[in-house]
């Protein structure tokens, strides 16, 4: 046995010492390298080594947010990724110089620094991402602010008796932040968790999605924005569509004819840095509210009602269906669970469904289900023959 495991790890080390950090490697090839790595630590850790690991996951973010508080990444930035010693970074950041040493021993044991000598760091490339105005160091702040709602999960579901939850205004968040208001409704009163809010939903979820809607959907074909009404016809509402980077997506790639809608909440709107896309029109919008778009071709959302428990996602979906013409479509761009073997990504967003919304990720027949309660048929459920990890689905539907 300890001549597999030392031909292993030789074997391990040879394929490393082959691979370059400019190396481009297809994204199936990555993920199926990284799968086998998986399985083979799986084959090879002690259990308790396995339980440190689940018990520890928490720390580097907890690291990463506390060193952006301090000011250690703009620091290393500022210096133009250089290396910098204790001293000349304790001259650059908040707070003292013992917790400086503590939180730097923790960001070099995850490989955001090298410790080139005692009290000397340098700074790997990702760690340069977390520099303020960099849409990871927003990401790092989101999930940090979501896993003191997760942190409440198990007594919030205790207390109730380990019922799967099913009030978006009763959840795990509340508990945790000492709020009676809704995640969104927090978030329009807190307006930098609004912002890190807005960049995970404009950069994240690009980076984890193969075609979009778009490129495997016959839109030209199905989305006739003429076959009724005027040349003022909208062709496509997107409710919930953040800062507009799917629609602008669209409008770029695809140069549709016809009017597009931008729809999020005011605040959402208001943080939109930059013009919009010629031909998209941006209106703040509550999707509670009667729907003002009449008769649009299209009304799309993407990723929305994921936060939504059946509840809430059903009077959102009422909305939209009093605002139909007779030819009108519901595109609906969502993840979908398979029925066994979830991968661990869509598990951990189901979690955190449940955690800040009281909702869930749904199986395709879970979708179906909401979708023919709210009285919708779904003619087709379309798909890409490249998948992504999320918005894997289309779900065309129409009044029934």
């Amino acid at each position: 046995m300890a001549e597999t495991v030392a031909d292993v790890t030789a074997a391990v080390n040879a394929a490393l010492s082959k691979l370059s950090p400019t190396d481009e490697i297809p994204d199936a090839a990555r993920f199926q390298l990284l799968d086998a790595l998986d399985k083979l630590r799986g084959a090879v850790e002690p259990p308790i080594q396995t339980v440190l690991n689940i018990c520890w996951a928490q720390h580097p973010l907890v690291a990463i947010r506390t060193g952006i508080g301090m000011g250690v990444f703009d620091a290393f930035a500022a210096a133009g990724g250089t290396e910098l010693t204790v001293d000349e970074l304790n001259e650059k950041t908040k707070g003292d110089k013992d917790l400086l040493v503590r939180v730097m021993r923790l960001l070099s044991a995850n490989r955001l620094f090298t410790e080139t000598g005692v009290g000397k760091y340098q700074p790997q490339p990702l760690a340069l991402a977390f520099a303020t105005g960099a849409p990871p160091s927003d990401v790092i702040k989101n999930f940090h602010m979501i896993l003191r709602a997760t942190a409440y999960t198990h007594e919030f579901l205790e207390a109730r008796g380990y019922q799967s939850p099913d009030d978006a205004y009763d959840t795990p968040f509340q508990r945790a932040y000492g709020t009676k208001l809704h995640h969104f409704e927090w978030l329009a009163q807190n307006p930098d968790e609004q912002h890190a809010f807005n960049t995970v939903m404009e950069t994240s979820n690009r980076a984890v999605e193969g075609e979009q809607w778009y490129d495997f959907y016959p839109w030209q074909e199905r989305l006739s924005a003429n076959a009724s009404g005027t040349d003022r016809r909208v062709l496509l509402v997107d409710i919930g569509g953040g800062k507009g980077h799917d629609l602008q997506a669209f409008q770029q790639k695809k140069n549709p004819v016809g009017r597009l809608v931008l729809q999020d909440l005011p605040e959402v709107i208001q943080d939109i840095q930059a013009p919009l896309a010629n031909g998209i029109e941006a209106v703040g919008y509550n999707m509670f509210d009667p729907q003002p778009v009449r008769g649009a071709k299209a009304y799309y959302m993407r990723t929305v009602l994921h936060d939504w428990p059946d509840k809430q996602a059903l009077e959102v979906l009422k909305r939209i269906r009093e605002a139909m013409a007779d030819d009108s479509v519901l595109l609906i761009n969502e993840n979908t669970l398979p029925e066994t073997g979830v991968p661990r990504f869509n598990a951990s967003v189901d979690l955190i469904m449940m955690s800040m919304f009281s909702s869930l990720e749904r199986t395709d027949k879970q979708w179906l289900s909401l979708l023919e309660r709210a009285q919708f048929k779904v003619v087709k459920v379309w798909r890409s023959d490249n998948q992504g990890t999320g918005s894997n689905a289309l779900f065309e539907a129409v009044p029934s």
